[in-house]
């Protein structure tokens, strides 16, 4: 599967919005199929960064992945990269 298959979209809300700037978190609704590596890889090709960790959960929009940076990696610059910020 390849990278803009694996993610779908951004998810955009306030406590997210939050977490990209106090913990370098950018969140997204991902293919309900897709690994936490696979989100891992798709994050660190399309924004040119390091993931340090993964988290994953369902709901009823879809398969939601938060995925931290790893140090030294701003998700505000990642987020701006995305146009969606």
């Amino acid at each position: 599967m390849n990278a803009y298959e694996i993610i779908i979209q951004p998810w955009l809300t306030e406590k997210s919005m939050e977490a990209r700037t106090t913990e370098d978190r950018l969140e997204f609704i991902v293919h309900r199929s897709a690994t936490k590596d696979q989100i891992a890889r798709a994050v660190a090709t399309i924004f040119e960064v390091e993931v340090a960790k993964v988290n994953v959960r369902n709901s009823k929009h879809g398969k939601h992945a938060s995925v931290k940076l790893a140090e030294g990696y701003d998700a505000e610059d990642a987020a701006m990269r995305l146009g969606a910020f």
